[in-house]
C-alpha cells in the first residue's frame, strides 16, 4: 500500500471521532471588508432605503451617507459599532427586534439585504470614497454630444493608456538561454519570464500523470488503464497531441468546459425565491436547462466565441431566421438571471434585475467592474456613472420573454386548456373560502363553550379528553385545536394571558365560565370590526380600478410593470385593525402565527389558524349537496388535467420592449431620486471620443458588437482558458482587469494568446490545444526551493500545481471507475442522489437552495458571475469520503467487477487498474490483504451495536408513535440527496433498499476511492 493509503487507513477512527461535531462546511472567505463588496452589497441599499430620509434631512439627527455620520450617529448614539453588528443601532433597526426601532419606515429589507449590511458591519464597516475627479456628465438630451460640456469629466490619456484598454500588441518572441526546453511559442514567453527572475522550469511531467491531468482537464474524468498504457507505449512524437485531439473531440469536453462558462454565467434553474404567483409554493424554471445544453453543445462545437457572445447578449436578434431558432436558448444568459419582480416595489426591484445583468455582462465579457459605478462614478477604473446607467438602459428595455419550441397551434390549444382550467380552480377557491369563512365565523359562537370544556382538562381534577368530547358534545378536532390554542405563549397580543393565570392559579368553574365568555365577546368585536373595516377597503379599491375589471393576475416577469401588479392594493392607504387586534384575528381566522410564515410553503403547508378550515377538516362539515358540488369541480378540475397534455417546452429569453425609453440617472443609486435620462451607449473609456448612442431597439445586438471590438474581450476569455488549466490566470482576478485587479504575470504571453486566439478565428479548442501541447503545461508538480523562496504562489509557472478535484470531476470520476456512469447527454436535469448515475452537470442547480453536496466542495453561488472557485478543506468533506450512502455504492459496484478474480491479491491487482490505472505494488498488496482480515470483524460488531440500536429505537417508537410520524415527515420534506450517510435525514427511509448491501470488499474499496491519488490532480 502507498503511504498515502496507509495515512487514510490510520486516520479512519480519528474521522469517525470528527464525525459527530462536523455539520456542515464553512463558507468561503468573507469578501465583506472590500471595496467591491461594499458598493455591490452595502452602497445601494442604503441609497434606496434610507437616504431619503438620512442623508441632507438627517431625520432623528442621524445621515448614513458616510462612515463617519454613522460612527457619530444621532439621537439615539452611534449608528455602527465597527466589528460588532448586534450592538449596532444600525443593524437592530433593520432587523426589527426593537419594538422602537424598525427601518425602513412601513417596510423591511430583504434578509440577504440584512445579511449584507450585519457582514459589512462585522468586518469593521470600511467605506468606500468616490473617486475625486469629476464623472463624465450625461449631456441633456437634445444637446450636442460631439464634444463634452465645459463641467463634465474627460477621461484622461492616462486612464484610457492603462494596459488593459490598448489594442493588443505582441512582441517579439524573446530570446533565451535555455533553448532545448520551449516547445511553442508560449513557452518561449513563459521561460523568458522565469530567466528573468532566476528561475527554472522543474522535470517533465512522467506519461502517467500527464495523460491523467489532461484527462480529467478535457473531459472531468480519469483515463482508463488501457488509455494509459497506449499512450505510454506510443513513442511518437505526436503522441500526446493524439491524446488531446482525441479528448477535444470527447462530447464529455463540453460537459466539462460549459460548467465553466455556466460558473460565469451564474448559471441557476430557479430563483433565490422561486414563488408562484399562484401560491403554490416553489416554482422553479423548468426549461432551464435548454440553456445549459446549449452551452454545452456550443463548446462541442467549438462555436467561434463572436457568435457565442453574440448569441447569449442577442440571440433573437441576430442572423438569419434560422441561426435565429437555433440560438435562442442561449438568451437563457439573460432571461434566466435572478428576477425579483414581486420582491418589493417596482423601481428598486426593477433596478437590482438591471444591475445583475449589467454586472454578469460587464464581469463576465469585458472583465470590467460596471456595477460599481450604480450609486457614484467608479472609485479606480474610469467608468462614470452615466455610463452604468447607459448600459442598465439596455436592459430596461430588455423584457423577459418565453419562446414556444412548438407550433402556435399548439401553444393556443394549451393555453384555452389551462383558462378553462384556471376559471373551475377559482370557482372551487372561491367557494372553500367562503364555507371556511362562514363556518369559522359560525364557530366563533362556540368558543365560550369549548374554553368551558378546556378547564375541564386544564383544571383541576383533570378530566380525560374523550370523556369532555362526548359529554359536551363536541367536535374532536376543534377541541384539540382550542387545548394547543389556549395554551400559547402571549407573543403576539395578551388576551390569553387571564386564561393561563387563572389555570396556573387553580381557578374554579365560575372562573373559567366569565373568562370564556369575555374572550368569546373580544372573538366576535374583533370579527366585526374585520368585516367592516374589509368593506370600507373594498370600496377604496374598487375605486382605484382605471375600469370597472379587475386586472388579471400576474404570472410572468415580464407582466410585473406597476407596483399594483407586484402587491395589488399595497399602494393604497388601506384601513386596519390595531396591531394586537389584528394579530388576534389573524391567529384565529386565517394562520397559526406560532408557526411563523415562509413565502415559500405552498398555501396548503401553512397550519391554519383556531377557526379557519379547509381540505377535509372543511368538507366533512359541508352538508351534502354543498360536498357533492365540491367534488363535482373537483372531477371536472382532474378531468380537464388528464385530458390537457403537458406543457409545450419553451426558452426562458428576452426580447426587446416595443418602445424603447432611455433610462434616467439614479443618483446615489436611488430609483426615488432621478436624474437627466442617459441615452443607451457603450463605455465612454472604450470608446473613441463620445460614446455614439445605440439605436436599434434595446441596442442588445450593438452592445454585442461594440463588447466583440474590445481586445479586453479577448484577453479575458484567454485568459479564462489558461486559468481553467493551470489553476491560476496570467491576470488571477478573471472577471477584473481593472485598476484593482491583478496586473498580468506575463504580459506579453497574455498578448501572444490573445493574438493567437483572433488569428485562429477564434477557435476556443485550438486554445486549448495551443496551451496543451505547451512545454509549461507538461511539467510535473515537482518543487524546488530555490524557486519556492523566488516564487512560492508559482505565478510564473515553473512547475505543475498539485490540485484536489472539483466537486463534478469527484463524483462522475467516481461513476466513471464503478462503470456505473450514464453517458447520456442533455436533458432535463434532476436532483443530485446516491441514485442518480448521470454527470454532475445534469444536477439540478438552485438559488433557492443549492445541493449540499455541491456547497461542501466550494461550488460557487449561482446568484453571482463567479470567476473562479474558491477551495476549501473541512472535516466533513472527509466524512463524505468516508460515511456517504455513494461513496459506500461505488465501492460495492467495483468490488462485484473484481469478485470473478482468484483471490484477494488478483482482486486487489484489478482493483487498482480500475480506479488508479496501474499495478499494485507489492506492500500495497499486503496491506489490502490485513484489511480484508481483519475488516468482517469489525463489520460483525458494528452489525451487532445496530441491531441494539434499531431495538431500542422500536421500543421508543412503541411507546411514543408520534415520533415515528414526525420522523416520515422529517424524511418527506429532506428528500434524497448526495450526503445520505453523512448528514442525519439526508435520505428517505427507503433509500437503504436501492443500494447495494456493505461489504468488507466494498469498505476496502472506498479507502482506494477516498485517497489522495485518487481525488488529486498532479
Amino acid at each position: 500500500m502507498t503511504r498515502t493509503g496507509a495515512i487514510l487507513l490510520a486516520a479512519l477512527p480519528l474521522a469517525v471521532q470528527i464525525a459527530a461535531e462536523a455539520r456542515q462546511a464553512p463558507a468561503p472567505p468573507s469578501a465583506a471588508g472590500t471595496a467591491e463588496y461594499f458598493e455591490a452589497n452595502v452602497r445601494p441599499v442604503l441609497a434606496a432605503n434610507c437616504y431619503d430620509c438620512h442623508a441632507d434631512q438627517r431625520m432623528g439627527g442621524l445621515r448614513v451617507d458616510s462612515r463617519d455620520a454613522l460612527l457619530k450617529g444621532g439621537r439615539s448614539g452611534p449608528a455602527v459599532v465597527p466589528g460588532d453588528p448586534d450592538s449596532s443601532l444600525l443593524i437592530q433597526a433593520v432587523r426589527q427586534t426593537r419594538d422602537t426601532l424598525k427601518m425602513p419606515k412601513g417596510g423591511r429589507l430583504k434578509p440577504a439585504e440584512i445579511e449584507a449590511l450585519a457582514e459589512w458591519v462585522k468586518a469593521g464597516a470600511p467605506w468606500s470614497t468616490a473617486a475625486a475627479s469629476p464623472a463624465v456628465a450625461a449631456a441633456p438630451k437634445g444637446a450636442d454630444r460631439s464634444a463634452p460640456a465645459a463641467s463634465a469629466y474627460v477621461i484622461t490619456p492616462a486612464q484610457r493608456a492603462f494596459w488593459s484598454f490598448q489594442p493588443i500588441r505582441v512582441a517579439p518572441l524573446p530570446a533565451v538561454s535555455h533553448t532545448a526546453w520551449p516547445k511553442t511559442d508560449i513557452d518561449r514567453y513563459v521561460l523568458a519570464r522565469l530567466e528573468r527572475a532566476g528561475l527554472t522550469p522543474v522535470r517533465a511531467a512522467d506519461k502517467r500523470t500527464l495523460i491523467r491531468r489532461a484527462t480529467l482537464d478535457l473531459i472531468g474524468m480519469p483515463p482508463t488503464a488501457d488509455e494509459i498504457e497506449a499512450f505510454e507505449k506510443d513513442e511518437g512524437p505526436g503522441a500526446f497531441a493524439t491524446v488531446v485531439d482525441r479528448l477535444l473531440a470527447s462530447p464529455h469536453y463540453g460537459e466539462t468546459w460549459g460548467r465553466l462558462w455556466l460558473d460565469v454565467a451564474r448559471y441557476g434553474e430557479d430563483d433565490y425565491r422561486s414563488l408562484d404567483p399562484k401560491q403554490r409554493g416553489y416554482n422553479p424554471y423548468p426549461n432551464a436547462y435548454l440553456y445549459r445544453d446549449w452551452v454545452i453543445k456550443a463548446f462541442n462545437d467549438d462555436l467561434p466565441y463572436d457568435q457565442f457572445v453574440t448569441a447569449q447578449l442577442a440571440g433573437d436578434l441576430a442572423g438569419d431566421p434560422a441561426t435565429r431558432a437555433r440560438t435562442l436558448p442561449a438568451l437563457g444568459f439573460l432571461g434566466l438571471g435572478p428576477w425579483f419582480y414581486d420582491n418589493g416595489a417596482v423601481e428598486i426591484t426593477r433596478a437590482d434585475e438591471r444591475h445583475d445583468r449589467v454586472d454578469v455582462v460587464s464581469r463576465g465579457f469585458l472583465g470590467l467592474t460596471v456595477g460599481c459605478a450604480r450609486c457614484h462614478d467608479h472609485k479606480y477604473d474610469p467608468i462614470p456613472t452615466t455610463d452604468y446607467y447607459s448600459l442598465a438602459g439596455v436592459f430596461l428595455n430588455t423584457s423577459y420573454h418565453e419562446y414556444p419550441l412548438v407550433p402556435k397551434s399548439v401553444v393556443d390549444d394549451y393555453t384555452r386548456q389551462d383558462k378553462q382550467i384556471e376559471k373551475k380552480e377559482k370557482l372551487l377557491e372561491e367557494f372553500t373560502r367562503v364555507e371556511s369563512t362562514q363556518l369559522g365565523e359560525t364557530l366563533a359562537l362556540q368558543a365560550s363553550k369549548y374554553m368551558a370544556a378546556a378547564w375541564k382538562i386544564l383544571g383541576e381534577p383533570k378530566d380525560e379528553v374523550a370523556k369532555v368530547v362526548d359529554a359536551e358534545k363536541l367536535d374532536y378536532e376543534l377541541f384539540d385545536r382550542w387545548l394547543k390554542f389556549l395554551a400559547k405563549p402571549p407573543r403576539f397580543y395578551p388576551y390569553l394571558t387571564k386564561w393561563q393565570a387563572m389555570i396556573k392559579a387553580g381557578g374554579s368553574a365560575a372562573d373559567a365560565k366569565a373568562l370564556a365568555d369575555e374572550f368569546q365577546n373580544l372573538i366576535l368585536d374583533v370579527m366585526f370590526d374585520r368585516k367592516e373595516i374589509k368593506e370600507e377597503n373594498d370600496i377604496i379599491a374598487a375605486k382605484a380600478l382605471p375600469g370597472t375589471k379587475k386586472k388579471e393576475p400576474a404570472k410572468l416577469p415580464s407582466d410585473f410593470v406597476t407596483n399594483d401588479d407586484f402587491c395589488p392594493g399595497c399602494g393604497l392607504s388601506l384601513k386596519s385593525l390595531p396591531v394586537e387586534r389584528n394579530n388576534l384575528w389573524t391567529d384565529v381566522f386565517q394562520r397559526d402565527l406560532q408557526e411563523g410564515f415562509d413565502p415559500a410553503q405552498s398555501a396548503e403547508r401553512i397550519k391554519p389558524g383556531l377557526l379557519a378550515f379547509r381540505g377535509w377538516g372543511l368538507e366533512r362539515q359541508l352538508s351534502a349537496d354543498r360536498r357533492r358540488y365540491v367534488d363535482g369541480l373537483r372531477a371536472d378540475i382532474s378531468a380537464l388535467r388528464k385530458a390537457q397534455p403537458p406543457k409545450f417546452a419553451f426558452v426562458h429569453g428576452v426580447a426587446d420592449v416595443a418602445t424603447p425609453i432611455d433610462l434616467r440617472v439614479s443618483k446615489r443609486g436611488s430609483p426615488y431620486n432621478l436624474g437627466d435620462e442617459e441615452p443607451r451607449h457603450f463605455l465612454s473609456v472604450l470608446s473613441e471620443g463620445v460614446p455614439t448612442p445605440f439605436v436599434a431597439g434595446s441596442g442588445r445586438l450593438e452592445l454585442a458588437d461594440a463588447i466583440l471590438r474590445q481586445p479586453i474581450t479577448t484577453r479575458v476569455i484567454v485568459n479564462r482558458i489558461w486559468k481553467g488549466h493551470f489553476g491560476t490566470g496570467l491576470v488571477d482576478t478573471p472577471s477584473n482587469f481593472g485598476i484593482a485587479g491583478e496586473r498580468p504575470t506575463n504580459p506579453e504571453l497574455l498578448e501572444y494568446l490573445a493574438q493567437r486566439f483572433v488569428d485562429q478565428k477564434l477557435s476556443v479548442k485550438q486554445l486549448h490545444r495551443d496551451i496543451m501541447l505547451s512545454a509549461v503545461y507538461q511539467l510535473s508538480a515537482d518543487s524546488a526551493a530555490a524557486n519556492v523562496d523566488k516564487d512560492a504562489g508559482n505565478r510564473m509557472y515553473w512547475r505543475a500545481d498539485r490540485h484536489r478535484m472539483t466537486a463534478e470531476q469527484i463524483r462522475d470520476s467516481l461513476l466513471f471507475v464503478s462503470g456505473a456512469l450514464d453517458a447520456r447527454a442533455g436533458g432535463p436535469s434532476t436532483p443530485l442522489s446516491p441514485a442518480l448515475t448521470r454527470r454532475t452537470v445534469y444536477g439540478k442547480v438552485s438559488r433557492y437552495k443549492l445541493d449540499d453536496y455541491l456547497q461542501l466542495f466550494d461550488f460557487p453561488s449561482p446568484n453571482l458571475s463567479a470567476e473562479r472557485r474558491f477551495v476549501t478543506t473541512v472535516p466533513l468533506q472527509r466524512l463524505f469520503f468516508m460515511n456517504s450512502d455513494f461513496m459506500q455504492q461505488q465501492g460495492e459496484l467495483i468490488a462485484r467487477k473484481v469478485a470473478a478474480e482468484p483471490d484477494n491479491a488478483a482482486r486487489i491487482q484489478k482493483a487498482y487498474r480500475l480506479i488508479f490505472g496501474r499495478a499494485a505494488s507489492d506492500a500495497e498488496v499486503k496491506a489490502g490483504v490485513t484489511f480484508l482480515q481483519t475488516e468482517p470483524l469489525k463489520a460483525y460488531e458494528e452489525a451487532k451495536s445496530r441491531a441494539k440500536d434499531t431495538r431500542n429505537t422500536k421500543d421508543a417508537k412503541a411507546k411514543d408513535p408520534s415520533k415515528d410520524a414526525a420522523a416520515d415527515e422529517e424524511d418527506e420534506k429532506t428528500g434524497e440527496g448526495m450526503m445520505a450517510g453523512v448528514i442525519p435525514g439526508a435520505a428517505k427511509k427507503d433509500e437503504a433498499k436501492k443500494t447495494l448491501p456493505t461489504t468488507a470488499w466494498g469498505r476496502y474499496v472506498k479507502v482506494l476511492l477516498s485517497s489522495n491519488e485518487f481525488l488529486f490532480v498532479n
